[in-house]
């Protein structure tokens, strides 16, 4: 396999990070004018390589090898949106790597191959409208159509996206053969093993649920204390519960990431909480064992299932495709779970899929500190293309 081109990656990604910078972070949140000026940036570089760039009734671009029809493809991607104030890295890297891997290959000759392509999906994070993997769900089907759309308002036009082209771009998964996608790791797992790359065999079973706890309104100044039915107290408790159940529990992590107070005044007590509630961990009997033990100390409040995802298992041939690939090039690898929510993982469970996480040094995530070297990145892209040359090849 020929040498992905060093100065190239690092010039691409440059390219793409000056979009949506700012100094308390990166920009690029989904439907808004910087995700465009990164779509319109994806285009430009895929056709400097050769390929045909398309818009699907989801709102995402495919670039495409001249010739290729409907495929199926092999193909590479993630997504070009950032978290607001988030990191350099997290869909970029992996759209950056996808288009240098095919460039790659494509330079090495396209002899008698399956075609390729790059999917530079829309809206990974979810970061305005709370749903995330928002292009993967619809073309697999997964995405409440009606729901959405009345909550995004116009937001979606702005890629052109209707109920009828977001019902129709379902019938883009038959092209894909199979998807690789490159992330940043999400945690220090490989620093910790002195390991360039992590191999995705799963990502962990989560749940997200509300709970809602009801107290009494009243006078923050004249209501005693004795007296007091103070729902934000219960759902402080509930928090702190949350923190020690997770804790309790090797291997599972708990969140409570949005409280809403009503009435929310400085000279009132809290009659009314709402809260989410994230947990998530490789074994499905933990999760059961968390909420089991919170819903056993919050009898009283209202605890409801919002979303469950039972988790990914990722394809074994392409998995030991990508190994076979880290051995050529000399990268060391190793298998490695994650528990955060990709693309990649929802294309899973209908087409095969795997993710190579690339080593980060702070392991932080969604933050401009997030963070990977450029050596890494670049191993990370050859990697990548060598398991696409091999994968491109079979029959």
């Amino acid at each position: 396999m020929p040498a992905v081109s060093r100065e190239r990656f690092l010039g691409w990604f440059a390219e793409l990070a000056d979009i949506g910078r700012t100094d308390t972070g990166w920009n690029r949140v989904a439907w808004t004018p910087l995700e465009a000026e990164a779509q319109e940036w994806f285009r430009r570089t895929a056709e400097g390589i050769g390929l045909e760039v398309r818009r699907d009734g989801a709102g995402s671009l495919w670039a495409v090898e001249p010739g290729a029809g409907d495929g199926p493809y092999v193909c590479a991607g993630s997504h070009l949106d950032t978290q607001p104030d988030g990191g350099a890295y997290d869909g970029a890297l992996g759209m950056v790597c996808a288009l240098e891997a095919v460039a790659t290959v494509r330079e090495s000759g396209t002899g008698d191959r399956r075609p390729l392509a790059v999917i530079a999906f829309v809206d990974e994070e979810g970061a305005r409208f709370r749903t995330s993997c928002f292009a993967s769900q619809a073309i697999v089907g997964m995405l409440d159509v009606d729901a959405v759309l009345a909550a995004m308002g116009d937001a979606p036009a702005i890629y052109g996206v209707t109920r009828e082209s977001l019902l129709a771009s379902r019938a883009e998964l038959a092209k894909v053969a199979c998807f690789l996608e490159v992330h940043v790791e999400q945690g220090k797992a490989l620093v910790d093993r002195g390991e360039v790359l992590g191999i995705a065999d799963v990502l962990a079973p989560r749940r997200r649920y509300r709970a809602v706890f009801e107290g009494e309104s009243n006078h923050a100044g004249t209501t005693p204390m004795a007296g007091r039915r103070d729902a934000l107290v219960e759902a402080a408790r509930f928090i702190l519960a949350v923190d020690e159940a997770a804790r309790a529990r090797p291997g599972v992590v708990g969140t409570v990431g949005r409280v809403a107070i009503a009435p929310g005044s400085t000279n009132s007590i809290p009659g009314r909480v709402a809260c989410t509630l994230d947990v998530r961990a490789l074994d499905a009997a933990a999760l059961d064992a968390v909420m089991d033990d919170l819903r056993g100390r919050f009898g009283d409040a209202e605890i409801v299932q919002e979303s469950l995802n039972t988790g990914t298992e990722f394809d074994a041939g392409l998995r030991a495709a990508l190994q076979r690939s880290a051995e050529a090039s000399g990268v060391p690898a190793g298998d490695l779970p994650s528990f955060a929510g990709h693309d990649a993982g929802i294309l899973a469970a209908h087409v095969p899929a795997a993710m190579i996480f690339v080593r980060n040094p702070t392991g932080a995530s969604h933050t401009p500190t997030e963070s990977a070297s450029d050596d890494d990145c670049v191993a990370a892209a050859q990697v990548l293309a060598g398991a696409i040359a091999e994968l491109a090849d079979q029959a």
